[in-house]
């Protein structure tokens, strides 16, 4: 499999995420899309550092989201 970040991947994710409308960790976007956990692990951290998601800490466990509006 491909380890590239590639915009379309980002898009697939950002995507994902409007559509789930929630909270997920990295496992459950590489599960959800099928990717490997590493690559989907990359793309989220480009898309966090970016602006595009954000980190939370919920129960002690972290999570990706889209930003509140």
């Amino acid at each position: 499999m491909d380890d590239e970040v590639t915009e379309e991947l980002k898009n697939r994710i950002v995507e994902f995420f409007k559509q789930k409308g929630k909270m997920m960790t990295h496992r459950d976007v590489a599960n959800g899309l099928g990717l490997d956990s590493k690559l989907a692990k990359k793309a989220l951290t480009e898309l966090v550092n970016a602006g595009t998601l954000e980190f939370t800490s919920f129960g002690g466990a972290t999570f990706i989201k889209l930003p509140d509006a």
